[in-house]
């Protein structure tokens, strides 16, 4: 698994995580840090080659 691939994997398992546990966090912090990881689980798989862009 490439540096890229695992960085993914691991703002996918925080996502989920925060998913998992939304009391965790207050609402408004919640709410922001979704919208970052989201972005930064796009944009990173952006950089990856077409044949590896599949969902996880």
């Amino acid at each position: 698994m490439s540096d890229l691939q695992q960085r993914i994997a691991e703002l996918e398992n925080m996502y989920d995580l925060l998913a998992d546990n939304p009391s965790w966090v207050h609402p408004e912090v919640s709410l922001a840090s979704f919208g970052w990881l989201l972005n930064e689980i796009m944009s990173l798989r952006a950089l990856l080659p077409a044949e590896k862009r599949v969902a996880s």
